[in-house]
């Protein structure tokens, strides 16, 4: 391989740690603990001496603890994370990259440090990341106090939660609409309306989607949850696994009560050489891509994603691979759908021999916050190894379908490595027909899709999403607080489709199946003020 272009950049080292809660708390691990021992392993694999003084770039995935305004980690956390990881492998770099919250960060930072080792912008990269929830939570319970603030002195690039496309709007928060299982839940229900399927045929197609999911994680030694499930067991509700949002019970929804890291080390095919890194060590970046869609008000389709669609064709097409060109793949799996709608657009049949996942996915492997695709990446890089010359994918999604990072790797080289770029893929996903949306809905409109929250397995309301029958906007309403009968009416999953009534309400839009039952909730109208 010794006329491979120097600037050629590569993967050459990976490695994950998954630690289980100890007896003694007072030993727990903090997050920057755990992403250490995955970096010094990734150092470890790539078998060369003295890496750590060599990295100059220390670029860390942002912890769930800071990723969130009100969810700041209770036992503390390091106000440098990166130099905080970088000082326990005694490496000082000369920058240090703190990324913004979501589930395509890993694969995102592998192809932008890609570029920068290509342009010599830098030498050796370390990128890292870790969970430390279960840990957290395990002090927490048992009142033990635990302090895992660090002052580290240093640059930083933070880049902040977002990049400035935000997720949530007032409409969300407005509708009690927060957190991801319930976006999942309304584009679930709106993909099986698609489909024409009912309820229980739906909920058996989820659960046979993640049941091998759950045969690769009881293989994994890494895996936080490994115990093998059929696709009914997925899907009955009980005790023990009951209905958080329809139409998810607890087990096919990702986990993040984890304690796992992981980390890859990025360098040049020159600076490898230099460094004595083995060839058989060495990974390509045949094609990468990036695309970002619209907040869920403003999609053509609700149960479909049209950036997801771009973001993995994309990637095959710079790669010049077809999906049938890809022997492993490591495919995002927060929820089914993200499963599903990846497998529909890579054209891969259901009884197709080939695993989706690597690790076992994140209900069953663990789903350790932002930082899961670097646990797909590494464990892909030990599948390519074994494997030498087949491809690999790897699938970060953030948000709910939002954020979407693809990258096709292997060990044959590139020809004449080039930075990708996802303008035209990005193009098509703004390109797409935008729904107009109602603030004050009035009036007739249909139901497009719904979910229902539970508590301890009891419904407790509804949100939807509708469109109004004499302009086509979209809004969302909820049921009113002590309206029973048009939550029971949501709840058994035949409703996809059907005539509601809804009126505006500065807290909450709400909805109904007739007028009549919707203006039994209505407020009263106050003619005159009383002295």
């Amino acid at each position: 391989m010794s006329n491979i272009d120097g600037k050629t950049p590569i993967l050459v080292g990976v490695g994950q740690v998954t630690e289980p809660v100890p007896d003694d708390l007072t030993q727990a691990s903090s997050h920057a603990d755990i992403a250490a021992k995955a970096a010094a392993l990734a150092l470890q694999d790539a078998g060369a001496a003295n890496l750590a003084e060599a990295i100059d770039v220390v670029a860390a995935v942002r912890t769930f603890a800071d990723s969130f305004p009100m969810s700041n980690c209770p036992l503390g956390m390091p106000d440098n994370f990166p130099r905080a990881v970088a000082k326990r492998i005694n490496a000082t770099p000369k920058q240090a990259v703190y990324e913004i919250v979501g589930g395509q960060s890993p694969q995102k930072l592998v192809g932008e440090f890609f570029e920068k080792l290509n342009a010599g912008e830098c030498e050796l990269v370390l990128l890292t990341g870790a969970e430390a929830i279960a840990n957290i939570r395990a002090a927490s319970r048992q009142g033990v106090k635990l302090n895992w603030h660090e002052e580290i002195e240093g640059q930083l690039e933070n880049r902040g939660r977002s990049d400035g496309n935000h997720l949530l709007t007032r409409l969300e928060f407005e509708h009690n609409l927060m957190t991801p299982m319930q976006f999942y839940g309304l584009m679930e229900n709106a993909r099986r309306k698609e489909l024409g399927q009912d309820l229980a045929t739906y909920q058996q197609a989820m659960g046979e989607v993640f049941a091998p999911f759950t045969e690769v994680a009881e293989q994994n030694p890494l895996s936080m949850f490994p115990k093998r499930y059929s696709a009914e067991e997925l899907m009955t509700v009980t005790e023990k696994n009951r209905l958080l949002v329809s139409p998810y019970p607890k087990a096919v929804i990702a986990k993040d009560g984890v304690n796992q890291g992981a980390a890859l080390l990025l360098t040049t095919v020159a600076k490898a050489r230099e460094l004595g890194i083995a060839e058989d060590k060495w990974l390509y970046l045949h094609g990468y891509t990036d695309t970002k869609e619209r907040v869920m008000l403003e999609r053509p389709k609700l149960g479909q994603s049209k950036a997801m669609q771009q973001a993995l064709l994309g990637a095959l097409e710079q790669a010049g691979k077809h999906s049938d060109d890809i022997q492993h793949f490591d495919i995002y799996s927060c929820f089914p759908i993200v499963v599903s709608e990846a497998r529909g657009v890579l054209g891969i049949a259901a009884d197709d021999p080939r695993p989706l996942t690597q690790t076992g996915g994140l209900p069953f492997f663990g789903g350790p916050g932002n930082n899961y695709t670097m646990h797909g990446i590494a464990e892909l890089a030990h599948t390519l190894r074994k494997d030498p010359g087949s491809f690999g994918l790897a699938y970060g999604n953030g948000g709910w379908m939002s954020k979407h990072s693809v990258g096709i790797y292997s060990t044959a080289p590139c020809s004449n490595w080039q930075p990708c770029s996802s303008a035209a893929y990005q193009q098509q996903v703004d390109a797409q027909e935008k729904p107009e949306i109602d603030y004050s809905p009035e009036g007739e409109a249909v139901l497009e899709t719904y979910t229902v929250n539970y508590h301890k397995g009891k419904p407790l309301g509804c949100a939807i999403i509708g469109r109004l029958k004499h302009n086509h906007k979209r809004f969302y309403a909820i049921n009113a607080f002590l309206d029973g009968e048009t939550l029971q009416t949501v709840e058994k999953g035949e409703a996809l489709g059907a005539t509601i009534y809804v009126e505006t309400d500065p807290k909450g839009n709400r909805f109904a199946f007739s007028p009549e039952h919707l203006h039994q909730f209505s407020p009263a109208v106050v003619d005159t003020f009383q002295a």
